[in-house]
């Protein structure tokens, strides 16, 4: 199984790609209303004005399909190693010396991860190719040339807003439902998920080719709540899948468990089920190591006057890292258009979420990614 560190690395090495496009994005657009912005009521030429833009969407969208060409190329490493640590793992190699897997067996778990290869591939196709890039622009520039047009002596102030939005957007993906999100963190969601699918098909499809007649689940500190409960323990087949419909359970030792609604290893849930033998298996995770964990979570620390369990604290990090990164986005936004007051602001929220950010690492004891703070193309000024 990818270990969480790994697949971090492997996913980072994707959505940089992305944030370079997004960096073009947020370059172009604040680059142009600069330029629009210098001239005056007689001089625009809002033709002209069309035209450029058009040759930059033109130029995003192109470098936009390059990157994600690249991208699905890499997807189909990482599903593959995936499939091969499954096959590597430890748990099945005394069993598999004995029995080894069929040709069958093998055919079946391959075909599984390269349906999974593909189906992931088309979503990152598609969500490149429904990531709306002239729209925004649009609006972007029509308000640009309007405030030109109209002889508004504070221009920087008349488009400021529009330039915050382009910054703090980003490339955004828009369902047909309506609801939208970055590019970046829907790509990122895709990937995680497949991964997920073919560790978990992977390690259950082992144990039923070798018998196995159970599933231990993976574990890991600071678990979310729903699933801290029954991480790292042993489930008959049967009580599994009353777990994954939603259903009342119970493991192996007779404990009993409410049902929840989230699945093992959907909804961006980072466990998995794998394969046990209750007759030869031996459980990854001890109840003293599984106790240790839960009691540590629920220790937690103190942040403003205010308790949080340390996944709690974990997801505060992760909030404050998405909202560094937005505001360093605008930060940019407002250097290519010049507006030293708009950057100012922005360095100042930059300032404060930054020194939250590593007081909630201090007080809770979790690492901080630094590296999860930085966007291309940032350039700090004083304030």
């Amino acid at each position: 199984m990818l270990t969480g560190q790994e697949l971090e690395a492997a996913v980072e090495h994707i959505t940089d790609r992305l944030d370079e496009i997004n960096s073009l994005y947020i370059k172009k657009i604040a680059a142009q209303i600069l330029k629009i912005g210098e001239l005056n009521t007689k001089s625009i030429n809002q033709l002209v004005a069309m035209t450029e833009m058009g040759a930059s969407i033109a130029e995003i969208n192109t470098a936009l399909q390059e990157a994600t060409a690249l991208n699905v190329r890499e997807l189909f490493e990482i599903y593959q190693t995936a499939l091969t640590a499954g096959y590597t793992d430890p748990r099945f190699k005394p069993f598999l010396q004995e029995t080894p897997l069929t040709p069958i067996d093998k055919t079946r778990l391959t075909f599984f991860t390269q349906q999974v290869s593909v189906q992931t591939a088309k979503s990152l196709i598609n969500l490149s190719n429904t990531t709306l890039v002239d729209e925004p622009y649009r609006r972007a520039i029509d308000t640009a040339i309007m405030a030109t047009s109209t002889g508004l002596t504070d221009y920087k102030s008349a488009t400021r807003d529009v330039i915050r939005q382009i910054g703090a957007n980003g490339l955004q993906v828009f369902y047909p439902s309506g609801y939208h999100r970055r590019l970046d963190t829907a790509v990122r969601q895709n990937i995680i998920d497949g991964v997920n699918q073919i560790n978990q098909h992977a390690s259950l499809a082992m144990g039923e080719a070798l018998g196995f007649d159970a599933v231990e689940l993976s574990a890991h500190a600071h678990s979310a709540p729903d699933h801290e409960p029954v991480q790292g323990r042993v489930f008959l087949k049967a009580e599994f899948e009353k777990m994954q419909a939603g259903e009342d359970f119970r493991d192996v030792d007779g404990r009993y468990y409410e049902g929840f609604d989230r699945p093992i290893g959907e909804w961006n849930c980072m466990h998995i089920a794998m394969g046990f033998s209750t007759q030869y298996s031996k459980r990854r995770y001890s109840e003293t190591q599984l106790n240790k964990w839960a009691e540590e979570n629920r220790a937690g620390c103190e942040i403003n006057g205010k308790h949080y369990t340390t996944y709690k604290a974990r997801q505060l990090m992760r909030q404050l890292e998405t909202k560094v990164r937005r505001a360093k986005d605008v930060a940019n936004a407002a250097r290519y258009a010049e507006d030293m007051e708009l950057r100012r602001d922005c360095q100042a929220t930059i300032n404060s979420l930054t020194q939250r950010y590593y007081a909630v690492a201090q007080a809770s004891g979790i690492k901080p990614r630094s590296a999860r703070l930085s966007v291309e193309g940032f350039k700090p000024v004083k304030i």
